[in-house]
């Protein structure tokens, strides 16, 4: 993978000034205690990494501080005097922006009016806005941080992984004195994270104190000067991240044991074909064929934009792959739509949570049982019993945490709401699975176990479709690997191990 190396001044350490102090922060949701006596302090310049299983109180933390939640025991002391911050708006009158783990941009707007919603530029409140004002601060902030993108442009035509990096450029629109990022480098390519990283290495220069939510531990490892780790909402270790601890180190105080990359991957026993896609376009005008054994993960692999999306879109209804033909367990297979394919066996985890996934006002029974229906009805009635029993066992299985199964399912973190949808997907399959970026969101420990319940899914005799942009996700769970640069299939590689990383990412930059 590119290196994503910053100034990060590890071996010259120097006295920084303190900008905020959480003291013995508390914050509890119903039954659930998110915050535990918490107390951090970040310091300008400076990269503070927060790390912790899903429901550790990370973003809540982070919520608190951006003026989202107010907590309800300890204080907020910022340049040394105790504050409340009551909403985003005062937060960030205050100098602290955030930037939230879901996108919050309006589809319908620019760029440059998704940039400004809020904080407009105008004389007083019923004069014209200043549009030619903010253009040309906008291409300023754009120039700063090297972007290209279209100022005039609806924001819904943007990828979601440069709709993420416009959150970020909104945020420092108001030249902030703290920028949280929660989760930021979730849906992120290797050339938004080389951007991502670029902005992080600008603001730390110029004084900017940055909170680095993420699960990403080699993200933390390149970029983060103070790592804290928490755990059922408490704080239960800070330190600096000095040159001797690397991934494994901070792995190991985060879930108690490690694992290499790629381990525990055996070689698969295969059945017969569960999907054939042939005459895709190939390398030099060639065509190449992409096939799927029952009992097999395939992943596709590729910048964001490179035209993985569309080959997983079209294997569900969501996309045109013609003139290419598919065959699913050896019949002639063209979906018209996800419903089609579901009916067909094809089950479908889109990426984009928020948007794609959730039905945020159902329960998390209703979001978890919508694929189960066919177990928990008879002649269309519902058993209820039936129902809460497999709710019950499904949750425990895939090691949901949460309050009451009754509660909202945005009651949940979001690596936990993640998991129901996880649960969901892989529970109604009875052919083939189609998955974008499974663990987007979702902490270490819940990591290695959502890669488990894959590849038990897939020894239980389905065909098993992976489109990530975790290039180690990929390597680790993956028994075949397809490169994909412009809409083009590069390379296969078959069991694919960490030290095909460096040609994996020559394939798919161009090299």
């Amino acid at each position: 993978m590119t290196s994503m190396t910053m100034e990060s001044g590890h071996s010259q350490r120097q006295v920084l000034p303190e900008v905020v102090f959480l003291e013995n922060i508390s914050k509890r949701f119903g039954s659930t205690q998110a915050a535990r006596n918490v107390s951090l302090r970040f310091k300008g310049g400076e990269v503070h990494a927060v790390l912790g299983e899903n429901g550790a109180g990370k973003s809540t933390i982070g919520k608190i501080l951006g003026g989202l939640v107010q907590p309800d025991d300890g204080r907020i002391v910022l340049d040394g005097k105790e504050t409340r911050l009551r909403s985003v708006a005062e937060a960030r009158g205050r100098g602290i922006a955030m930037v939230f783990q879901e996108l919050s941009l309006v589809p319908d707007l620019t760029v440059r009016e998704n940039i400004y919603l809020g904080t407009e530029i105008a004389r007083h409140p019923f004069s014209l806005l200043r549009r030619q004002a903010e253009e040309d601060r906008c291409r300023r902030l754009f120039e700063e941080y090297n972007f290209a993108f279209d100022l005039n442009a609806w924001t819904r035509s943007l990828s979601v992984a440069n709709q993420q990096l416009i959150e970020v450029v909104k945020a420092l629109a108001s030249d902030p004195r703290v920028l949280i990022l929660d989760e930021p480098t979730a849906m992120l390519g290797v050339h938004e994270n080389e951007k991502l990283m670029g902005i992080i290495r600008s603001a730390r220069r110029q004084g900017t104190a940055i909170i680095f939510i993420t699960h990403h531990v080699e993200e933390v490892v390149e970029a983060a000067d103070r790592v804290s780790l928490m755990k059922d909402g408490a704080l239960v270790e800070s330190f600096l991240k000095t040159d001797d601890i690397d991934a494994t180190c901070i792995v190991g105080k985060l879930v108690g044991k490690s694992r290499s990359k790629g381990a525990g991957k055996q070689a698969p026993s295969l059945g017969n074909e569960a999907l054939a896609i042939r005459n895709l376009p190939g390398p030099q005008d060639r065509c190449a064929d992409l096939t799927i054994a029952a009992g097999q993960v395939v992943g596709l692999y590729g910048v964001v934009g490179s035209g993985c999306e569309r080959i997983g879109q079209g294997v569900v209804g969501l996309a045109d792959l013609r003139p290419s033909a598919m065959t699913l367990a050896g019949r002639p297979y063209r979906p018209g739509s996800p419903a089609q394919a579901a009916r067909a066996g094809v089950s479908y985890l889109p990426s984009g949570r928020a948007a794609n996934c959730v039905l945020p006002s159902r329960s998390t029974r209703e979001n978890l049982m919508i694929s189960q229906l066919d177990q928990i009805q008879t002649c269309g009635i519902m058993r209820k019993g039936v129902e809460r029993q497999l709710t019950q066992s499904l949750l425990a299985r895939y090691r949901t945490r949460y309050a009451s199964y009754e509660d909202p399912i945005t009651s949940l973190s979001g690596g936990n709401q993640q998991k129901v949808m996880i649960a969901r997907c892989l529970g109604r399959a009875s052919k083939l699975i189609v998955l974008e970026d499974p663990t987007a969101g979702v902490d270490i420990g819940a990591k290695r176990d959502i890669h488990e319940l894959v590849r038990d899914r897939a020894a239980s005799g389905l065909g098993i479709l992976l489109v990530s942009s975790d290039l180690l996700e990929t390597i680790a769970i993956c028994d075949v690997i397809y490169t994909v640069i412009r809409g083009q299939i590069v390379r296969k590689y078959e069991h694919p191990t960490i030290g095909d990383e460096p040609s994996i990412v020559a394939d798919v930059l161009g090299g």
